[in-house]
């Protein structure tokens, strides 16, 4: 095994294999950065407060609608 790790066809099966890890290591760190970007890009999104909710009442769902007076009717 050491003859072979010491072998030129070993030392190049190893340096190909270093290439092509730093070269994956590349990519990732490309995607990470690109993933954080987009994190940023939610983070700055503004939520409406004046969305409409659905939530469980007992059985049935309630309908919440909210109108732009803030009053809150319940359908």
């Amino acid at each position: 095994m050491n003859e072979f790790i010491r072998s030129d066809i070993g030392v190049a099966i190893a340096w190909i294999c270093g290439v092509v890890g730093f070269i994956i290591a590349l990519i990732k760190i490309k995607e990470n950065k690109t993933l954080k970007q987009e994190i940023l890009k939610l983070e700055n999104v503004r939520i409406d407060q004046g969305a409409d909710e659905v939530s469980q009442n007992g059985k049935r769902n309630v309908y919440t609608k909210n109108n732009s007076g803030g009053m809150k009717i319940n359908m």
